[in-house]
């Protein structure tokens, strides 16, 4: 007896062949799918290395331009010297830019700031206090991570070009004016005798030139730049 063509099922080529076709339909769906997730998370990710990267040369010029030293020294409080260290890799200074969260905590809004890369990250390290050992101690944050090289230069309008460190720090002989015209005649002598005057030496750079290079994961380099004007160069009588 014959089957109605209307109730014959698939055969197994039939079969085969819509396996295949639904087969190949989903692979090219689950690949779609992926590079766009792929796409997505690279996105991300570059999105995030950007912000890192700019909020933290943001915040570098920040403390950067709030930098300043003071010839004023208490005879008693000698370990209270302002300073500016830097080097191609690192740099440390005194700031007026701290912000005291808590009305009854013992603070101003002087600190001193130190900025270096340990194990691909770059910390900021601050002490809310100076003191004569601005290398150690503080609190630190990590504002970037991934970090591959982090890079200052300063510029030295004597030399008219870039210098990769800059030392500005008030030496112990250093005697202690209280009169500005008893000053301006050490710095005479000093001149005259071809010493190197305080208002030489201790005076911030006019320009500090900051690169920060991040890392992806697939070891990408993403450089950051910025060229910082220092606002407070000379160094204050108070």
């Amino acid at each position: 007896m014959a089957i109605p063509s209307s109730d014959r099922g698939f055969t197994m080529v039939e079969t085969m062949v819509a396996v295949g076709i639904l087969t190949m339909v989903a692979a090219l769906i689950y690949s779609t799918v992926a590079v766009t997730l792929r796409a997505q998370r690279t996105a991300e990710q570059t999105q995030a290395i950007y912000h890192a990267g700019m909020v933290a040369v943001n915040k570098i010029s920040r403390d950067l331009t709030n930098a300043f030293l003071s010839k004023h020294v208490s005879v008693l409080e000698k370990n209270r010297e302002t300073l500016f260290l830097g080097r191609d890799d690192e740099v440390t200074f005194t700031y007026v830019g701290h912000y005291r969260w808590f009305p009854e905590t013992p603070e101003s809004d002087q600190g001193v700031v130190t900025y270096e890369v340990k194990s691909k990250r770059l910390l900021r390290r601050e002490k809310t206090f100076i003191d004569d050992r601005p290398e150690k101690g503080g609190d630190e944050d990590v504002l970037a991570e991934g970090v591959k090289k982090l890079e200052f230069e300063y510029w030295d309008p004597v030399a008219e070009d870039w210098t990769d460190e800059w030392k500005a720090e008030l030496e112990d002989t250093d005697p202690i004016f209280l009169d500005k015209d008893a000053e301006k005649a050490a710095n005479l002598v000093k001149k005259v005798s071809g010493i190197p005057t305080d208002e030489e030496t201790f005076v911030l750079p006019p320009r500090v030139r900051v690169r920060l290079t991040l890392l992806d994961e697939d070891g990408r380099e993403y450089p950051f730049q910025t060229d910082v004007q220092m606002q407070m160069r000379d160094a204050f009588n108070w």
